[in-house]
């Protein structure tokens, strides 16, 4: 599979998942190399199988620490199931078919584990194994900027956001041009159809195959905010928006003004402009600024 259609699929697979799940039972867990942050286990995984994922999962923690570091990545846990039918059972769901990885994190409960305990990335191997080497680094990156994030994500952070975060991150420095990364969107765009809103939460979970134009949809916003106040500055409107004071729709206009000099409305109308230039254009995605 070549370099570009193998990253496409990734931007398709990554769907990520954030739910509320008991810490796992490892008896008879094949445990592979363990880091002083990482750790990589596997049930039914080889060995082979085990080393690669260790591999990539350093790099992309790596990468993801030096864009948000913090105590989240103090103790990394990635479970690598032998097959597809060990995801679904670890994940709880048979809907993941197109998947390659998601993120597990445990609702506090006071008493138990920490969440940070008990967090991890679940991988699919079905889909894993057929990325390349960039493919496997946006989707890992994708997943850890859900953990790294988890404590800001307040109740009512839009989804465009958590996910279109979590695409910028995995997509930086991976040469890759836009209308590749974005073939849904792009097809949309060029036929003259821009979106006139940013994509509601529904949009991410409805089964008429328009889920990944919305996660191109959510990656372009938050490339476009990347792009415009750099990755800190993005990171910062995270941060406002998720964690901030008042209720989602007062931190998110909260966010817009501190760091876009706008409201949402205008900021709409910039991502539709934004849109129409990219998507028009083959150019390389590069690191926002």
């Amino acid at each position: 599979m070549a370099v570009s259609v193998a990253v496409v699929l990734a931007v398709a697979a990554v769907g990520a998942l954030l739910v509320a799940v008991a810490p796992w039972d490892h008896a008879g867990a094949v445990r592979a190399q363990t880091t002083s942050r990482l750790t990589v286990t596997g049930y039914g995984a080889s060995s082979t199988q085990l080393a690669q994922v260790r591999r990539d999962a350093g790099d992309a923690l790596q990468y993801v620490r030096g864009v948000w570091d913090g105590p989240w990545s103090a103790d990394v846990v990635v479970d690598v199931p032998g097959d597809a039918a060990g995801f679904h059972a670890r994940v709880g769901r048979v809907s993941a078919d197109g998947e390659a990885a998601v993120v597990l994190i445990p609702a506090m409960d006071g008493g138990g584990p920490s969440a940070r305990e008990a967090a991890r990335v679940i991988i699919n191997p079905d889909v894993y194994e057929r990325l390349s080497a960039e493919g496997r680094q946006v989707v890992l990156r994708h997943e850890l900027t859900h953990l790294a994030s988890a404590d800001v994500t307040g109740s009512g952070t839009p989804t465009w956001l958590v996910e279109g975060l979590a695409e910028t991150v995995g997509h930086a420095e991976v040469a890759l041009s836009v209308t590749r990364a974005a073939t849904e969107l792009a097809a949309e765009v060029r036929s003259g159809r821009l979106p006139d809103a940013l994509p509601g939460d529904a949009a991410f979970t409805v089964a008429d195959g328009t889920v990944p134009r919305s996660y191109q949809e959510a990656w372009l916003a938050c490339r476009l905010i990347a792009d415009t106040v750099g990755m800190d500055g993005l990171i910062g409107f995270y941060r406002r928006v998720g964690s901030g004071e008042g209720d989602p729709r007062t931190r998110l206009a909260a966010g817009f003004q501190a760091f876009l000099g706008t409201t949402e409305a205008g900021f709409v109308l910039r991502w539709r402009s934004y849109l129409r230039t990219r998507l028009s254009t083959d150019a390389d995605v590069r690191p926002p600024g």
